[in-house]
């Protein structure tokens, strides 16, 4: 009884545990009412202006001849998602930070794998013994190939994955090795025996193959223009390059008999700093050109992949970054990094004033890190900037909290 009890906890669903409101409950609730009338604390989003940015991506990634992997942790939702990918696309390529956003996404990824487009779903958080159930029933519903891991960055990781059972996962499991480009998170560095290290337990594993390698370069929020941003972009990819050529020497460059295994390694790179900004690299300059051939020419050999997770919505950070100019310089009228491009802003309610408690008055908000977030932004002090909505932006207040509470600083 007990072997039952637990074969059938390990493989409850969140969705089964915390089921979602349909569409038409939430058209029920929110169509044609006054955002006055939403319960606050609450994400507000501007379809629009997330409509933009994801086509703006879409068509950059299309012009270079790259393809392009969607982070879907901010919203989590399948609408967003849809728009991330693009209707036309043939490959749905997605990472998830956590298994529920997998699962919570499975009827449209079904309705994809009906009309023959290919999936590609990546787990892109460290997983452990207790998450390879879950995603193992993810896989065997979606089929062989289609549900990736990473970050692998040690030995011990193919050697756990090798021990799952067939029963478990019946297909080989594809996985990305993380480089290390100096963000130092995650990942091995090109030349590191660890590197070698992998790449042999590989290439003796009969339950794993490698999908590609991957890099993320979070210090690139700390970028202060389109050139910085750029300079980050080709620092990942030739880091990439570096490790990929390193790994292969060690493992051999051996085609698959898989026909689900990619015939060139994918090189994965970016954050949306870096990834944003080659939406500059179609300027007539003399730098975008020679970015363009650096990532042609690696094209060559590899898979190159952008892979990006706010772009579609943007934020007071990314603004700072200043990786791509304000408006278009071809194109006046077309803006790219302003406050009109943030595609999402909370909706809070003040609830207590003290205008004698300091120098300055103070009031409190239903709000705190929970809600705005953990992480400040070099561009002002505190944890975000005051906006009525819908202006662009308005007067600037320190905001300071705790997680469930916020002050504001006039």
């Amino acid at each position: 009884m007990d072997n039952i009890a637990d074969t059938f906890s390990s493989t409850l669903t969140a969705s089964f545990l915390y089921p979602s409101p349909s569409d038409a409950a939430l058209k029920l609730a929110f169509i044609n009412k006054d955002i006055n009338s939403v319960q606050a604390p609450a994400a507000i989003v501007d379809s629009a202006v997330i409509k933009r940015n994801c086509r703006l991506m879409l068509e950059a990634a299309h012009k270079l001849g790259v393809d392009f992997r969607v982070y879907v942790k901010t919203h989590k939702t399948t609408q967003i998602t849809k728009l991330q990918v693009g209707q036309d696309s043939k490959s749905v390529k997605l990472t998830a930070s956590t298994i529920s956003e997998i699962e919570s996404l499975l009827p449209w990824l079904l309705e994809c794998k009906a009309e023959g487009k290919e999936l590609r779903v990546l787990y892109g958080v460290p997983f452990s013994h207790s998450s390879i159930t879950r995603l193992a029933a993810v896989s065997r519903t979606l089929g062989p190939g289609t549900i990736g891991l990473f970050p692998v960055d040690h030995p011990l990781h193919i050697k756990i994955l090798d021990q799952t059972s067939e029963q478990i996962w019946p297909s080989r499991i594809p996985v990305f090795v993380i480089i290390d480009v100096g963000h130092h998170r995650e990942g091995v560095s090109a030349h590191s025996k660890q590197l070698a290290d992998i790449a042999y337990a590989l290439s003796s594993s009969d339950r794993t193959y490698l999908a590609g390698l991957y890099t993320h370069m979070g210090q690139s929020k700390g970028v202060n223009s389109p050139d910085e941003a750029l300079k980050c972009m080709s620092t990942e990819l030739e880091g990439l390059q570096e490790g990929a050529i390193e790994f292969l020497k060690c493992a051999g460059a051996q085609e698959s008999k898989d026909p689900k295994v990619a015939k060139k390694v994918v090189l994965s790179l970016g954050a949306t700093p870096t990834v944003t900004a080659v939406q500059n690299l179609f300027d007539n300059t003399e730098g975008a050109q020679r970015y363009r051939v650096m990532i042609d020419q690696i094209n060559q050999s590899f898979t190159v992949e952008l892979h990006a997770g706010v772009y579609m919505v943007l934020d007071m950070e990314q603004l700072a970054t200043r990786a791509r100019p304000s408006v278009s310089p071809t194109d006046p009228t077309k803006s790219l990094l302003s406050f009109s491009d943030l595609g999402m802003r909370m909706l809070v309610e003040v609830v207590s004033l003290y205008p004698d408690r300091s120098e300055r008055p103070e009031a409190l908000i239903a709000a705190g890190s929970i809600v705005l977030g953990r992480e400040p932004c070099k561009s002002y002090p505190g944890w975000g900037v005051i906006s009525p909505w819908p202006a662009a932006h308005g007067p600037h207040y320190d905001l300071r909290g705790t997680e469930q509470a916020g002050s504001l600083d006039a």
